[in-house]
């Protein structure tokens, strides 16, 4: 993992001198749990609750007997020990494994407060490890996507990040930055020595720290799709089988189906994943003319959706023949041939599918994954920023834009700027609204 910094940041970031201790794993029964207790106190409190626990040889499994304060028995355990800076928090550490009873949990923890100890809130062991040094904010917000990835492309991209991947773009351009400032500073002496300045020189460093953000920034639209899903929308007129297909790619029944044209009035969405993509697939409602307020409203409806989409399966019914509506989308646009089992014709113009018989399903899903995953071709590292990064680089490159027009002192500072920002992303200055908001969604053992 990357170190990006250590440990001058404020006692408020850290945890103060408070030895902390919650449930590290999912709330509810279970075969096994793991609490963790982290702090200054950590010894003291393990002599409570484990008194035959050997804090003395840390980094090694022991077996062990808790008991509460009261020295009655409360469950069996495996204890290991953790000695700072060598654990996840950078302090003395305690992570116990016992059975996932929520009593004993409780009664551990109510043990440990009791003790001396206090309840951890959301994310203060993470919090306390970038305090640390452990890593940076970056690697930080990975361990929460790491968590929650339900799809080979989410885990991918958490544990690019968390192995410091992104850190190491977001310093190699600090680094660029600095040596942009020592050009600037440099041009000032020269200047006062009656030496001609190489402006073309500041402007090429100039335009390859703005080529290094603009590198990043070019990653959000990638990294909205993995992290939130790609949005394949299915419209066509009514009764050309938009919900049969919906129902097809999703293995089973989410809206009615009938022989009736216009029976989906609403926007309809399910989850699932295709390539290791996460897919948000749209059902909509028929689109034509109408004069049924209900319809045009999910027509309405529809074309928001459209708007929106990443990918457009335009179905056109074999039986019905023609398009159901004329746009100009590009490469999200998927004419497919819908019902081909009604007819015996030709099949050109598109994809033709069946959902009775099957024909082209194969066919027509390996086009949707091919589509999805066409994107992540460009991303080279496998890195993509987040919404906060990629408004910090806004800011960064705010900061660059025109300051060679700038006196030298001017630009110098504004360069400092853009550098201090790069340092807010990566966690090196407390900023204290951005880590409530970043750690408050964590998990209170993490």
């Amino acid at each position: 993992m990357v170190k990006a910094f250590s440990s001058e940041l404020s006692s408020v970031l850290s945890g103060g001198a408070d030895t902390i201790v919650a449930r590290a794993t999912a709330a509810g029964a279970g075969a096994l749990a793991v609490i963790r207790i982290s702090g200054r106190e950590t010894g003291r409190l393990a002599q409570v609750l484990c008194p035959d626990v050997d804090i003395g040889t840390p980094w090694r499994a022991q077996f062990v007997r808790l008991q509460d304060e009261a020295g009655k028995a409360i469950e069996d355990a495996i204890a290991i020990p953790y000695r700072a800076p060598r654990s996840y928090t950078g302090e003395d550490m305690l992570e116990l494994m016992v059975h996932g009873s929520p009593w004993i949990i409780e009664t551990v923890v109510e043990t440990v407060v009791s003790a001396g100890g206090r309840q951890a809130t959301p994310g203060e062991f993470t919090r306390r490890a970038v305090a640390n040094g452990k890593m940076d904010l970056i690697q930080a917000e990975a361990i929460q996507e790491v968590i929650q990835a339900e799809t080979l492309w989410q885990a991918q991209l958490a544990r690019e990040q968390l192995h410091g991947t992104l850190s190491r773009e977001f310093l190699g351009l600090k680094e660029r930055l600095i040596l942009f400032l020592a050009e600037i500073e440099g041009s000032l002496d020269f200047e006062e020595q009656g030496a001609v300045v190489d402006l073309d020189a500041l402007e090429r460093t100039r335009k390859e720290c703005v080529a290094g953000i603009d590198a990043l920034l070019a990653t959000v639209a990638v990294g909205v799709r993995v992290r939130e899903g790609v949005r394949v929308v299915i419209v066509g007129a009514p009764n050309s089988g938009k919900s049969t297909l919906f129902h097809t790619l999703l293995l089973r029944e989410r809206a009615i189906v009938t022989e009736v044209p216009g029976t989906t009035r609403d926007v309809l969405e399910a989850e699932l994943e295709i390539g290791g993509m996460p897919v948000v697939l749209v059902d909509t409602a028929g689109l034509r003319e109408s004069n049924d307020p209900a319809e045009v409203e999910g027509i309405k409806r529809a074309e928001n959706e459209i708007a929106r989409a990443d990918v457009i399966i335009e179905l056109i019914s074999a039986g019905e023949g023609g398009q159901s509506f004329d746009s100009q989308r590009g490469d999200r646009r998927m004419p497919v041939i819908s019902k081909v089992d009604l007819i015996n014709g030709s099949k050109d113009g598109g994809l033709a599918i069946s959902c009775v018989t099957g024909e082209g399903l194969g066919r027509l899903r390996e086009e949707i994954q091919r589509r999805i995953l066409a994107p992540l071709g460009s991303m080279g590292k496998k890195v993509a920023v987040n919404a906060r990064h990629s408004r910090a680089l806004g800011r960064a490159r705010d900061h660059l834009d025109g300051i060679l027009g700038l006196p030298r002192e001017v630009a110098a500072l504004e360069i400092r700027t853009t550098a201090e920002i790069l340092d807010e992303v990566l966690g090196s200055v407390d900023n204290q609204e951005v880590l409530d908001s970043i750690f408050s969604a964590f998990c209170v053992g993490k």
